[in-house]
């Protein structure tokens, strides 16, 4: 998955006071911002170097502060009969919190802070004087990590022992020389390490600029070479019949093809999701939209993907055209709409040719003219009900794709209505255990990946904020997206987990050492920056007027 989109809000983690550690490194913290500045640049180079060697030893106490933490905590959880696998649970989170980092890194932090001070004395030492920084211990241990503790202690001592051994080497250099003399010590290693990587093998995507991505495929050498090689000749044998794209162009789309089995220059046969307002679809207004396990994509890239037929379209102010869309009726019961309060499991709309007619039914936000509001369809927020409908047309742009080439695209559209102000995103109640698919579907929109702060993880789970067991209600209010490790986390006891008010869905969570931190949802496409926000919302006149805020779509090539 595409990792770290939108980082959620962040008020401060709450400290335990009476700590004079803690204290002290604060007051340091305000004097470094006071330092004088009216010096000379030898002393401004003496400063840097200094600060270098404070940022080295203040990672040298946190690993410290996390090996007690965990041996205490462990230890605290042994006494209390808890069994031996479960007395780790929660720590990565915990310490991945305190660091402002993702709970995947904060398990790291946790192995790498062990390993240096029950494994490598000497490579902790250098850290904590500055003579090693942080990323350089962290290769140390990484290059070692698959040899014996006594053969970890010898590289340890041969590397890290002479302070003149790794004077000016850099990062490659000493991976290098942890890596030498791992293969000397234990050289069955590498076969043992070789042996456990190809089990991790795997393909990942993220985000790369301007709408593109990058797709990381980690597999074993030779398979790695020979998909290189079957690209490389397939270009090649293109470029030379006359093929106008770049080889590297031609290797991208052969590599598209072949996996999805169809021209690179078609819309792939898969679902994905794009949260847009109704002004960007029938408007051209600017306003981005959020492309789920992406991020933010530009309004007319966002239009362009909704393009289905060869027609020109100058319309920006949303009025009926020949290649509208049809949304069906609002109604709740309506089986092209379904009810974004309760959630539908088929909420299509098949956009294509046969479909150039007016629609009726797609809901609008704009001003009057965008669409205009049917007699009795005001509905009371919250209460289930899609809201004012009208008629929609297909979105502005340019030349819109031909549908012959890219063949019959089907285009799923389900209603999300938010506050007018905040952008919070209304809620739908079920009296199920588990949380019905549209509630899912509406927690997925909402938070877009795991709501632990610092953790950009896709959600996996969606949890209650107070648990079914302690009377939660199976709610959107009440409920979170989280990845599967934190919300395991959040099940071991000290735990606590609550709802405060807030501009937008705002959880705070509370750790077994008493800590809270504070996690708002992201703002979802439409929401006023907080410039912007009135002190106080004004009442709206009708739903028409209070806007949509989303338009939740799933495009897909039909088979």
């Amino acid at each position: 998955m595409f990792e770290s989109i939108v980082p959620a809000e962040m008020d401060p983690v709450k400290p335990v006071p009476g700590d004079p550690g803690a204290a002290l490194v604060r007051a340091a913290i305000l004097e470094l911002a006071d330092m004088d500045q009216d010096v000379s640049e030898g002393v401004r180079i003496d400063r840097i170097a200094a600060l270098e060697e404070l940022k080295a030893a203040a990672a040298a106490a946190q690993a410290r502060e996390t090996e007690a933490f965990v041996a205490s905590r462990r230890e605290t959880r042994a006494a209390a009969g808890v069994a031996a696998e479960k007395r780790s649970r929660g720590l990565a989170k915990e310490i991945g919190l305190a660091r402002k980092d993702s709970p995947n890194r904060g398990g790291k932090h946790l192995g790498i802070a062990t390993t240096l001070i029950r494994e490598m004395p000497h490579t902790y030492t250098a850290l904590a004087e500055g003579r090693l920084n942080e990323w350089r211990a962290t290769i140390l241990v990484r290059e070692t990590a698959c040899l014996s503790v006594e053969d970890r202690r010898r590289v340890d001592a041969e590397l890290c022992s002479d302070p003149k051994t790794l004077r000016g080497c850099g990062d490659k250099q000493i991976g290098a020389m942890a890596k030498q003399a791992a293969l000397r010590l234990d050289p069955h290693s590498v076969v043992r390490r070789a042996a456990k990587a190809e089990t991790e093998r795997h393909v990942s995507c993220r985000p790369a600029p301007d709408t593109m991505a990058q797709v990381s495929c980690l597999v074993p050498v030779v398979r790695g070479v020979a998909v290189l090689a079957a690209l490389t000749k397939e270009a090649d044998r293109l470029k030379a019949q006359g093929d106008e794209r770049s080889r590297g162009q031609l290797m991208a789309d052969i590599f598209v093809e072949r996996v999805t089995g169809q021209p690179a220059e078609n819309a792939a046969k898969i679902e994905i999701q794009l949260v847009m307002t109704d002004r960007t679809l029938f408007q051209g207004d600017s306003e981005p939209a959020h492309l789920a396990g992406y991020g933010i994509v530009p309004a007319q890239w966002a239009r362009d993907l909704l393009r289905t037929e060869d027609t020109d379209t100058d319309d920006t102010n949303g009025s009926t055209g020949t290649d509208s869309i049809d949304a069906g009726n609002g109604s709740t019961d309506h089986p092209a709409v379904g009810n974004p309060v309760k959630g539908a499991e088929e909420d299509k709309i098949v956009a294509g040719a046969a479909d150039a007619a007016n629609g009726n039914g797609a809901t609008g936000s704009g001003p009057p003219g965008a669409a205009e509001a049917i007699p009795g369809a005001d509905a009371e927020i919250g209460k289930g009900n899609t809201g004012a409908t009208g008629t929609a047309t297909g979105p502005p742009g340019s030349k819109r794709r031909n549908s012959a080439d890219a063949g019959e695209v089907e285009v799923w559209v389900r209603g999300l209505y938010t506050a007018p102000v905040t952008g919070q995103l209304l809620g739908m109640d079920s009296r199920a255990r588990l949380m019905p698919a549209g509630m899912q579907r509406m927690i997925q929109a909402r938070d877009q990946l795991c709501r632990t702060p610092w953790c950009d993880a896709p959600i996996r789970h969606h949890d209650h904020v107070v648990p079914w067991r302690d009377a939660g209600a199976t709610s959107e209010v009440n409920g979170q997206g989280l990845c599967e490790a934190c919300n395991l986390a959040k099940e071991t006891d000290g735990w606590y987990a609550q709802r405060v008010p807030g501009p937008r869905h705002t959880v705070e969570t509370t750790t077994p050492t008493g800590h809270t931190y504070v996690s708002t949802a992201p703002a979802l496409p439409g929401t006023p920056p907080a410039t912007e926000q009135a002190d106080e919302p004004l009442e709206p006149l009708s739903v028409f007027e209070q806007a949509l805020g989303g338009i939740d779509f799933i495009y897909r090539q039909a088979a």
